[in-house]
């Protein structure tokens, strides 16, 4: 995948993680002149429209967010049957990782990264999304220290689907 271009805009540059799902590469839009970051479906999900729809929702849903705190989507695109979302670029970590390399983290920055993940998880509610897959591997720190959600998914929007026998919503609500 490499040196491929998606909607003759995108090229990989390099891959930087995975998923149970999809690839996650580093890219360049040839039209802004950016970093981006693409999430491919794993081609051997691609003929289940079961993934492919929860692929295309997690687009869906946090491209309906603006927040600071919540990783933008920029485009969302199909060709040579490949399944791609185009987002964000974050230079940083996961933090899972800087948890790893730092050990414990300070209790001030601890409650300052929690109270940001609250703050985009409460405008994604706000909106009617709940995040459902919460987890340091989810919460990406910019070199420069911002706070990024990501990965919704398995966002679910509040319906009456969500909701159970006695009016509770499914999922982590704030």
């Amino acid at each position: 995948m490499i040196g491929k271009i998606l909607g003759n805009r995108y090229q990989i540059v390099e891959r930087i993680g995975d998923g149970g799902t999809a690839f996650v590469f580093k890219g360049m839009d040839s039209l802004l002149n950016r970093h981006v970051t693409i999430k491919v479906l794993r081609p051997e999900y691609v003929s289940d429209q079961d993934f492919v729809r929860r692929f295309r929702r997690e687009a869906q849903a946090a491209a309906s967010l603006s927040h600071p705190n919540i990783v933008s989507i920029y485009d969302v695109g199909f060709e040579d049957s490949i399944h791609y979302i185009v987002m964000e670029y974050i230079d940083g970590q996961s933090l899972k990782e800087l948890i790893e390399n730092k050990g414990q983290l300070p209790v001030q920055m601890a409650v300052e990264y929690a109270a940001t993940i609250a703050l985009a998880l409460g405008n994604a509610h706000k909106h009617g999304i709940i995040h459902r897959d919460v987890k340091p591997h989810n919460i990406l720190i910019s070199e420069d220290g911002r706070v990024k959600v990501t990965d919704f998914g398995i966002a679910q929007a509040v319906t009456a689907s969500t909701m159970t026998y006695n009016g509770a919503i499914l999922g982590c609500y704030l």
